[in-house]
């Protein structure tokens, strides 16, 4: 099926070309044919035959592309490039024709360039958004199912502490977590783990930071203990919480700081399921009962 499919695309390019070649035949011969009492029309006759064969070489451009993109990205992605480049081509041709015509174009030219530019600005974060979603579905840095954490300057914030707060979970950096469910020309869809169906604009998306299917089977907690607390005491009782655990399938416990009066320790859970965060809650819940 793959060769008959080339086959008939290789016969579609051949007779294409020979139509071409034929109709610049016809257009070099066409002055010896035209009658003396028609010549006023030459212009009108030369716009015409350039216009056919513009249009045939446009869309024998944009059938070729067509197919060439829809082995790379999603089928429903190439209609709108295709659409665009097609609008290209043809105001193209129509500045050809108009110059065979003899009309004026830089009146034209500068008009469009004018009007083109007061769009531009009108619609700039539409077009960024537009532009920015074509490289994310060529460029593909993550595609529909895979699961990210997004960092953007856009969205960050700030809560100093300092020094940092052992016990408190205060970021410097937001991050968004979910599963990417679909990418528009406009958005960027995230499914967040609690459900929250996210529109990242995707002139935001490709200036931030995406970690994509990072490593999720990892909990970190940090946890601050006073210094009369035997340390190989509080590493049996977490053994034991460990133990019960059918989730954890591993862990791992060592003093990170110690202070004044107390020392910091870091303890790291290895998980067999993504329910990181009942889990966790789970787990200090068993080390609080247990009184530390």
């Amino acid at each position: 099926m793959k060769n008959k499919g080339l086959v008939s695309r290789i016969w579609w390019i051949v007779l294409t070309g020979l139509v071409l070649i034929a109709l610049v035949f016809f257009f070099t011969k066409i002055k010896s044919i035209i009658p003396i009492g028609y010549l006023q029309y030459d212009n009108v006759i030369q716009a015409t035959l350039f216009g056919i064969i513009l249009y045939m070489v446009l869309r024998l451009i944009l059938k070729t592309l067509e197919r060439s993109l829809e082995r790379r990205i999603q089928k429903k992605y190439v209609k709108p490039l295709i659409f665009l480049l097609s609008i290209a081509g043809y105001f193209i041709i129509l500045l050809v024709i108009l110059d065979l015509l003899g009309v004026n174009l830089s009146s034209i030219i500068l008009g469009g360039a004018f009007v083109g530019a007061i769009i531009g600005l009108a619609a700039q974060q539409i077009l960024s958004n537009f532009f920015s979603g074509i490289l994310l579905i060529w460029s593909r840095p993550f595609v529909p199912g895979d699961y990210i954490e997004f960092n953007s300057w856009q969205f960050s914030y700030m809560l100093p502490s300092y020094p940092p707060k052992y016990l408190s979970r205060d970021e410097f950096r937001w991050k968004i977590k979910g599963r990417v469910e679909d990418i528009s020309m406009n958005f960027t869809t995230i499914v967040e783990d609690d459900g929250t169906v996210l529109k990242m604009p995707n002139s935001i998306v490709i200036q931030g930071a995406t970690a994509v299917n990072p490593v999720r089977n990892r909990i970190q907690i940090r946890t601050e203990i006073l210094k009369n607390v035997d340390y190989a005491k509080f590493k049996k009782d977490v053994e034991s919480i460990v133990s019960i655990s059918k989730e954890i399938m591993s862990y791992q416990s060592y003093i990170e700081e110690i202070g004044r009066e107390t020392y910091l320790v870091v303890i790291t859970l290895t998980i067999g399921s993504e329910d990181s965060e009942g889990i966790r809650g789970k787990f200090l819940e068993n080390l609080l009962a247990a009184g530390k």
